[in-house]
């Protein structure tokens, strides 16, 4: 019985030591594996010991901080005050456009707009209505 167990320790020990070879190509390509390589010169690599439970992590984490509640009521609030602007901005372009088919560009010059030009901004501007309207 001491015999089967010893032996059955043996096959498991040997098995989780199984070793991880590292080697280069002809190619230049490094390559990892479980399984020696055959004609090639490899490095044999050893695992790292396992962390201790109390280790800290090597690194920081990138995830931002939690917000607090005061500063997510601030962004909320900025963000509800840019829709608005947005939605007021896309109803006067709408009227514009329904309106008036000469429209005038920033450098105060008046052009007169083909009616696909103005069926597209009508239509974009409903989109940006629907969009930051409530």
């Amino acid at each position: 019985m001491r015999m089967l167990l010893l032996t059955i320790m043996m096959i498991f020990t040997s098995s989780a030591s199984a070793g991880l070879y590292k080697w280069v190509d002809n190619d230049g390509n490094v390559h990892y594996s479980q399984k020696r390589p055959a004609n090639q010169q490899f490095e044999r690599l050893k695992a790292p010991p396992p962390a201790p439970d109390n280790a800290k992590p090597l690194y920081k984490s990138s995830a931002p901080a939690k917000t607090t509640s005061k500063t997510a009521a601030t962004e909320t609030a900025k963000n509800k005050e840019i829709r608005a602007k947005n939605c007021a901005q896309a109803k006067k372009n709408l009227n514009n456009f329904q309106v008036h088919r000469r429209i005038r560009d920033k450098d105060g010059n008046v052009t007169v707009i083909d009616d696909k030009v103005r069926a597209s901004q009508i239509e974009n501007a409903k989109k940006a209505i629907s969009n930051y309207c409530d």
